[in-house]
């Protein structure tokens, strides 16, 4: 089981750094997505899932603090950045319409 668990690490890695933008991109969109929710969750109590989303936020920001900080060239580093930000503007935007929609709780305004 070790060395199966050991094979889908190192294939899961090897596909994100072949694919990094794209990786950093799309997670970016969840992690920030699950960052507004963690706060909204704070916010009304919500504490299983407050302790479910805080243990994973961590982990699922570990590839990309990897890889900033082992390249060498800012513009590379800018690069990871600024695709970061722009699907976090993504993220962010939707658990907003979600939450003004009424999809998690409550109505919509």
């Amino acid at each position: 089981m070790k060395k199966f668990a050991q094979g889908v690490i190192d294939v899961t890695w090897g596909w994100m750094n072949k694919h990094k933008m794209f990786t950093i991109f799309w997670s970016g969109v969840l992690i920030d997505f699950w960052a507004n929710w963690y706060s909204y969750a704070i916010n009304h109590d919500w504490i299983v899932l407050q302790a479910f989303l805080g243990f994973w936020l961590p982990l699922l920001n570990f590839p990309f603090l990897v890889w900033f900080f082992d390249e060498k060239e800012h513009k590379q580093r800018f690069k990871y950045c600024l695709c970061g930000a722009v699907s976090m503007t993504i993220g962010s935007t939707a658990m907003l319409l979600m939450v003004r929609e009424g999809w998690i709780a409550g109505t919509a305004f």
